[in-house]
């Protein structure tokens, strides 16, 4: 009977894609004209065949081609262990066999675990309380520098007042995604754009007000990375929770 694709996975994963004696990767990469080349032989510790190397006849067939008699090589070191068998014992190459094994294991093991990613906040880093933005240069300059953003608005809008006030949260968010890849003279376009919303909503009863939440990302490959939020919040003129500026020291 032959190899099982069974045996096969199991003999690949626990030798780690390496040969058991010089540890060399026993699959080639792709080249720009050619797919991957495996160079790795499945090798048999005793052979089934009469004359073959270390040929054991008290073995049965059936466990010629079980995982226990079979070792991962590169084919220079297959050919030696078969040319050279008496060097090469059963015994020697089962002991290459465990140790390597117990090799890949223990360097698997090394691998700092990746964690999930998360975010971070801080307490001390939540805005209290948010300032009005008057121009669209000041809160392109607070949104630029953000990663994504926690908006609010009025409740109770209606019809004409969502697709205002939501065409300027979509509006912004759109500037906040790629901002960072902007060139100058895009820049300056889209200050100019968000400051003709901000007296658009202002001219309709609304105020805006934005601050940023230094957050921290965490978990992944990298390190810890800074993580910027813009809170914006699109207010009545007339709703209670304004904190007037001459007020706002007393908070």
């Amino acid at each position: 009977m032959a190899i099982t694709d069974k045996t096969r996975k199991v003999l690949w994963g626990r030798s780690g894609n390496r040969c058991a004696i010089c540890r060399q990767k026993l699959v080639v990469d792709q080249t720009d004209l050619d797919a991957e080349s495996v160079v790795g032989d499945e090798c048999h510790i005793i052979s089934g065949l009469p004359n073959g190397p270390r040929h054991d006849s008290s073995i049965p067939p059936d466990q010629i081609n079980e995982i226990s008699n079979l070792l991962l090589l590169c084919r220079v070191h297959h050919k030696m262990v078969d040319d050279q068998c008496e060097t090469y014992t059963t015994e020697l190459l089962r002991n290459i066999k465990s140790n390597h094994e117990k090799w890949v294991e223990t360097k698997l093991r090394d691998i700092e675990e990746i964690l999930p990613i998360k975010i971070k906040r801080f307490k001390n880093e939540i805005p209290k309380q948010l300032p009005s933005i008057k121009s669209g240069k000041d809160l392109f300059n607070l949104a630029s520098n953000c990663h994504g953003s926690y908006q609010n608005y009025s409740d109770d809008l209606s019809e004409d007042e969502v697709e205002t006030v939501g065409g300027f949260l979509q509006n912004l968010q759109d500037w906040i995604d790629i901002a960072g890849d902007m060139e100058p003279i895009e820049k300056v376009r889209a200050t100019k754009s968000i400051d003709d919303e901000i007296k658009e909503l202002n001219k309709n009863g609304f105020l805006v007000f934005a601050a940023v939440e230094n957050q921290r990302l965490e978990g992944g490959v990298g390190g810890p990375s800074s993580f910027k939020v813009l809170h914006v919040s699109i207010i009545r003129n007339t709703d209670p929770s304004i904190v007037p500026v001459a007020d706002e020291s007393k908070q």
